[in-house]
C-alpha cells in the first residue's frame, strides 16, 4: 500500500512540475490544495464514495460535469481542512477525484483517489 502511494506521490510531483510551466491560470489551480491536504481529503472521499465505473465524459480541468452527473457534497471534515472549498462538489470517476465549483459545475481540481 505504501509503495501505491509513493507512486501516486511521484506521479503528483510530475504533474505538479508541469502546471508550474503552464499558464498562470491553471497554476493557480493546481494550488488550491497542498498535497497534504489532496491526500487527507481524497482519503476521506475515498471511504465514502464508490467511483463511477464509466464515465459518459472525461475529467479535465475547466471542463464542465454534465448535469446528468451527480456531484456529491463535500465532507464537513474536507472544509475544516481547507476552507477554500467551500461551495465546490465532488465526482470520483475510476482513480481520479474532481474537485468542481458547484454554481458553475466546472472542474477546478483533479488528483488521485487516496488509499490508507
Amino acid at each position: 500500500m505504501r509503495s501505491i502511494l509513493a507512486l501516486m506521490a511521484s506521479v503528483y510531483v510530475i504533474i505538479s512540475t508541469a502546471a508550474a510551466q503552464a499558464p498562470s491560470g491553471a497554476a493557480a489551480k493546481s494550488e488550491l490544495l497542498s498535497m497534504d491536504q489532496q491526500i487527507k481529503i481524497g482519503q476521506l472521499i475515498t471511504k465514502r464514495t464508490p467511483p463511477l465505473t464509466s464515465a459518459a465524459f472525461l475529467i479535465a480541468i475547466d471542463r464542465i460535469v454534465p448535469a446528468e452527473i451527480q456531484l456529491q457534497p463535500l465532507p464537513a471534515e474536507a472544509e475544516r481542512l481547507a476552507p477554500q472549498l467551500h461551495g465546490f462538489g465532488y465526482v470520483v470517476v475510476e482513480e481520479q477525484i474532481a474537485l468542481v465549483d458547484q454554481r458553475t459545475r466546472k472542474v477546478a481540481l483533479v488528483f488521485p483517489r487516496w488509499a490508507e
